[in-house]
């Protein structure tokens, strides 16, 4: 008995022939997402206050954007498997065909995704823009020059001695071949795109950042449409399926491993924000090596630290930061256990004139994550010192956390500020929708106390309400 194959539909055959397209199509859905869904969750802690959203797309978004964070590390995950696939492609036997090209390309991209710029504190870098950076050592530039050379003459070579077999692969495996060199223009058009901003869209790097994601995304699928026929070909198929399986995974983590590790040396200290260049610079806590390679670019003469550490909240490597402080004879301030409102208010003042003491200069201000109590200090600072409009003040923060600022920073600047600077607070349109936000909500300063406590507290922390559950 014979049965009559079933006639394929057409979205079956669509997305057998343009899977690959759709795969890249489904790139837009998170991108989109993140710049239209704004956060609207309450504080817990201080559930009544309001908090709005200052910036004109949501705040995930700008820190997404960041270098070096999530969608820098997507691109230096997608770039290390291209680097196994062209490598398990070369090592599958000959002809090599254009593997060799593919090979230098995929690491070409892994170094460009490692080495984010620019670089949040104006070091130079170690990205391929640095060979044309004339503050950069002179065998730092021409170790990149003879790095680029060397790939670009693999890619070259490569591609000249196959021309022939390409065109021949073209005749006889044409779907295969056009539907990867498809894929590969369109890389290099988004990889192209990559290197350009976009005229008054905000967040800045995002959508860039997006298109090279995608050029990635797009190489490698061009790599995984002929990976597959050549180790179905290959002399041992079975041997080169399962080398691949076996080996890949590994060799994949350890590229994604050597990556991350290139992109702590650009950022060694977590969250680095520049304040003001050459002068104040914001992280979370740092690292006694983070701080070793941080000095030795910046050469900080003073480091604030926001957390009161005589709390059970205490840092498990404060130890670290005051053995390096000792060291290399840095002054340091530290948060006061005290936890009255004037121990607090005298601390502001110590920390904000040392802010404008150049003898004190650099400096490094950081709490422990870099995410309340620092970016709040910032505000302080950019508004007292610097004269800076509360409006621009609460974008910066928020792009900087990537979320809206805590309802307890809120209520610290309608009480620090107002008192400060009584004028230019009541002056200022933002601070009228600050006290609007907290209206009928009494702050009462706090500070984690030296028994434990239930939850880590930040600027201005101390609810007169009840904790209300996430709605």
């Amino acid at each position: 008995m014979t049965t009559e194959a079933r006639p394929t539909t057409w979205w079956k055959a669509l997305v057998r022939r343009q899977w690959p397209w759709l795969v890249l199509a489904t790139l837009l859905i998170p991108a989109v997402w993140h710049v239209v869904d704004f956060e609207e969750d309450i504080d817990p802690e201080f559930p009544r206050v309001e908090r709005p959203t200052f910036s004109r797309v949501p705040p995930s978004a700008y820190r997404l954007a960041e270098p070096g964070d999530t969608l820098d590390r997507i691109e230096l995950y997608l770039s290390a498997l291209a680097v196994v696939m062209a490598g398990a492609g070369l090592a599958a036997g000959r002809p090599r065909g254009a593997w060799p090209a593919g090979f230098a390309i995929s690491l070409a991209v892994l170094w460009y995704s490692a080495t984010p710029g620019p670089t949040v504190d104006g070091w130079y870098g170690l990205g391929w823009r640095t060979m044309f950076d004339s503050q950069a050592p002179w065998t730092l530039r021409v170790g990149l020059l003879a790095a680029a050379l060397a790939l670009g003459s693999v890619i070259a070579v490569s591609l000249v001695r196959h021309r022939r077999s390409s065109a021949a692969d073209l005749h006889s495996e044409p779907r295969t071949t056009r539907g990867s060199l498809d894929l590969w223009i369109a890389a290099a058009v988004l990889a192209i795109a990559r290197q350009f901003e976009i005229p008054g869209v905000e967040p800045v790097g995002y959508w860039p950042r997006w298109a090279m994601i995608a050029a990635i995304m797009a190489f490698d699928l061009g790599l995984l449409i002929v990976l597959i026929p050549r180790l179905r070909s290959s002399l041992r198929p079975r041997l080169g399926r399962w080398s691949l399986a076996v080996l890949g995974p590994p060799a994949w983590l350890g590229l994604v491993v050597l990556g991350i590790a290139v992109t702590w040396y650009h950022r060694p200290l977590a969250r680095m924000r520049v304040v003001e260049p050459g002068r104040i610079y914001l992280s979370a806590m740092p690292t006694y090596r983070g701080l070793e390679v941080a000095q030795e670019r910046r050469h900080f003469r003073t480091i604030i630290n926001l957390f009161p550490e005589e709390t059970a909240q205490r840092s498990p490597i404060l130890g670290d930061e005051l053995k390096f402080v000792r060291e290399h004879n840095i002054r340091y301030i530290a948060s006061p256990s005290d936890p009255s409102p004037a121990a607090s208010d005298a601390f502001l003042t110590e920390t904000l004139a040392a802010a404008q003491d150049p003898s004190a200069w650099p400096i490094l201000v950081h709490c422990h994550g870099c995410m309340d109590r620092s970016p709040a200090w910032m505000g302080i600072y950019r508004f007292l010192v610097q004269g800076r409009p509360l409006l621009e003040i609460m974008q910066e923060i928020e792009r900087h956390r990537g979320y809206r600022p805590k309802a307890s920073v809120i209520l610290l600047y309608n009480r620090v500020l107002s008192q400060r600077a009584r004028e230019r607070y009541a002056s200022d349109p933002t601070a009228e929708v600050l006290r609007q936000c907290a209206a009928g909500i009494v702050d009462r300063p706090n500070r984690p106390s030296p028994r434990p406590p239930a939850v880590a507290a930040t600027p201005g922390d101390g609810a007169t309400e009840k904790p209300a559950l996430k709605r």
